[in-house]
């Protein structure tokens, strides 16, 4: 499970299908969105390759509700109980244990057929439950003792998502799902509105970063990003 050190105090941990972040902060570790199901101990194992310990986590982003970013919520919190900051909706689908929220009726009526109205428990489409409130967040809110960490609403790929500003030295855009950079830079699926989620790069990328990480894929430097994000269109 490989650490990537992105900056002296931001690491990116690299699950098999999704990439989580930690901010090393004097205040203790911000994580940033918790992968999939049971990714716990590699998250933990993570912490510990930077010479931390699960311990020192103080905070909890979750970038949106979709399973890769949300799976391991449950079991981190059973470990540490920190808060956990989310947009109002993205709080609101946690409470109720969706991770995914279909954009369309067909969609949805398929869904509830292969649930069998939900008695299936997809993992996909369900996580499991946390038992204390999660802070909601919008648009130019702050996370408390993070250096400025500010959040961006940022809906395309889902009506839920935030990003987030990271505005010190070599400052950094968690750019969530807006986009990846696996084998190249491509806009993620837009599960809400490909329309939506071009509005969201324009947007992002007017903040004055110096390189932008994604949950799937690599780090990119922000000329690379404005021209990718400038040749888009819909």
């Amino acid at each position: 499970m490989p650490v990537t050190k992105i900056t002296e105090n931001v690491f990116q941990i690299t699950l098999p299908i999704v990439n989580v972040f930690l901010v090393d902060h004097l205040s203790g570790l911000i994580l940033i969105d918790t992968g999939p199901k049971g990714s716990k101990d590699l998250i933990f194992g993570g912490i510990r390759q930077i010479g931390k310990q699960p311990e020192d986590l103080k905070h909890i982003i979750l970038t949106h509700a979709h399973h890769d970013h949300s799976g391991s919520l449950a079991s981190i919190l059973e470990t540490v109980n920190v808060p956990v900051y989310a947009s109002a909706l993205c709080a609101e689908m946690i409470g109720k244990r969706i991770a995914f929220r279909p954009n369309s009726k067909i969609l949805a009526f398929l869904l509830k057929l292969l649930t069998l109205n939900g008695k299936i428990n997809l993992r996909f489409l369900y996580i499991d439950p946390i038992f204390s409130p999660i802070k909601t967040v919008s648009e130019g809110d702050v996370i408390p003792d993070a250096n400025g960490l500010q959040i961006i609403n940022a809906p395309g790929h889902c009506a839920e998502q935030i990003a987030l500003f990271y505005p010190v030295k070599e400052a950094l855009l968690f750019a969530a799902d807006s986009a990846e950079n696996s084998k190249k830079l491509k806009p993620a699926f837009a599960y809400q509105s490909a329309k939506i989620n071009l509005q969201t790069l324009k947007k992002i990328v007017a903040f004055p970063f110096d390189q932008v990480l994604f949950g799937h894929g690599n780090v990119s430097a922000k000329p690379r990003f404005i021209a990718f994000v400038n040749a888009l269109s819909i």
